[in-house]
């Protein structure tokens, strides 16, 4: 189902998007893929409503009017490997800052302190959110943090690597 979940959310985001899935042939337990619906469901809603720009901002930022969004899965050294890619505007990473400090997550001299990686982590705490406002896609503080504990029930990890403006 996700094919058509992409599709539909981006006409009602009215963004274009390339969605593929390298790897769709790659054996899975049936218990794992049904617990890991929900978080792919939610990675590339995130992907669509937060990463990919719309067109007039990507075409801005001299990239193609339809956004890449790709779902790889693969086996790496007995693990099933999935990463969830987009081509768009990468986590804003001063945004992410000001949110924690805002929430006292964090002092502004704590802030000054940490690295890529860390700032990451707090996507995933409950609660946590860059949306500007509240919708029925984005906003309401739900989502990282159950994907993250989802993943680790099935003996998994969530990494984020992001790179503004790349995706």
């Amino acid at each position: 189902g996700f094919p058509r979940m992409v599709r539909d959310l981006a006409r009602q985001l009215n963004k274009e998007v390339a969605y593929s899935v390298v790897g769709g042939n790659t054996p899975v337990d049936r218990d794992i893929l049904d617990k890991l619906e929900a978080p792919l469901t939610h990675l590339l809603r995130n992907a669509l409503y937060h990463g990919l720009e719309p067109g007039a901002e990507r075409r801005a930022a001299g990239k193609p009017l339809q956004g890449m969004l790709r779902v790889e899965a693969e086996h790496r050294a007995g693990m099933l490997h999935i990463a969830v890619r987009d081509d768009g505007r990468g986590i804003n990473e001063e945004k992410v800052r000001d949110r924690a400090i805002a929430r006292g997550l964090v002092t502004p001299e704590m802030a000054e302190k940490m690295s890529r990686q860390e700032w990451s982590q707090f996507l995933f705490l409950p609660g946590f959110s860059t949306a500007e406002r509240v919708t029925d896609i984005s906003g309401r503080g739900v989502g990282l943090d159950v994907v993250d504990s989802m993943v680790r029930e099935v003996g998994g990890t969530v990494n984020v690597h992001s790179e503004m403006g790349k995706g």
